[in-house]
């Protein structure tokens, strides 16, 4: 065994997982009084709770349609989970979270436009568990264009997105019989032999302003956007005892940033009430990744 994982297993089985650099204070969470730990986007356990934050943010994926109003759309979003490799998930630990549960992220969408030239756009992703992962988020965003210069429409957006995605992350036992003689270990000695119930709970404020303009007599858009999000993101680290109640042993983990991020897209509108679009996503330091989507205007 080596000597960096012999001293996690002591100091989990004393108090709880060491993380140097962290504030810590009391939160209630699930179960009664936990340690709650703070970091930054720059920190190792920041920076990987900013790439998940970062792919669940409640991006454009296209403009909204010159419909008239009161008309509603509804569409499926499918968003890259790119994969994280050993030491990106090790995040200041000495063994490698089960991060890569999920390749695709999918959301389903509903645009509806509303006098003003306003739109509003929502989104619930019910808790059914998919990729070994259960996600109960719900996000929304309201839009106007707001001037046109020369072909070129400016259009200001604001969303906000919260919830919680629930997965077997810190202890995992496909995880652990992968990894060799210490993870499995670690699977025995800290998990107590059981999949923790981890969970990730982001918040999200975003604004970002969008350039658009048009092509081919309105049928493809190409836009450009540039925003910052204030986030508020938890991981509690759900390592569950032989009993089956929770280890409160083990802190509650928590993101606060501001982070700056760019999109750069494509919509097309097929037809009158057919519409799709591709995006990429950029968050810098975090995340780059591409999504798509696909709508139909139902009435």
């Amino acid at each position: 065994m080596s000597p960096s994982l012999l001293r996690t297993i002591v100091l989990g089985l004393l108090l709880s997982l060491a993380m140097p650099g962290a504030g810590a204070a009391q939160y209630g969470g699930p179960g009664g009084a936990r340690e709650l730990e703070r970091y930054g986007a720059t920190t190792p356990e920041g920076r990987l709770m900013a790439f998940y934050s970062s792919a669940l943010a409640f991006s454009p994926v296209g403009l909204p349609p010159a419909w008239r109003k009161w008309s509603l759309s509804l569409g499926i979003e499918a968003s890259y989970v790119p994969p994280l490799s050993e030491s990106q998930r090790t995040a200041g630990f000495d063994k490698p979270e089960a991060t890569n549960l999920a390749p695709l992220f999918p959301r389903p969408r509903a645009m509806l436009a509303l006098p003003g030239g306003f739109v509003v756009e929502g989104s619930w992703v019910p808790p059914i568990r998919m990729f070994d992962v259960e996600a109960n988020l719900v996000s929304v965003a309201l839009s106007r264009p707001l001037t046109r210069v020369r072909s070129f429409e400016v259009v200001p957006r604001v969303s906000m997105l919260g919830g919680r995605v629930r997965g077997p992350i810190t202890c995992n036992a496909e995880t652990a019989d992968d990894g060799g003689d210490d993870l499995r270990l670690y699977y025995q000695s800290i998990c107590h032999g059981n999949d923790s119930d981890d969970h990730f709970e982001p918040r999200h404020i975003s604004a970002e302003v969008m350039v658009a303009t048009s092509m081919r007599g309105g049928a493809f858009r190409p836009y450009l956007s540039a925003g910052a999000r204030r986030e508020r993101t938890k991981f509690d680290i759900g390592v569950i005892r032989a009993d089956g109640s929770r280890d409160l042993d083990h802190p509650v983990l928590e993101l606060r940033a501001t982070r700056a991020h760019f999109t750069g897209g494509l919509m097309w509108l097929n037809t009158r009430r057919l519409r799709t679009a591709a995006e990429a996503y950029w968050a810098p330091g975090s995340l780059f990744t591409v999504r798509a989507l696909a709508g139909v205007q139902v009435w």
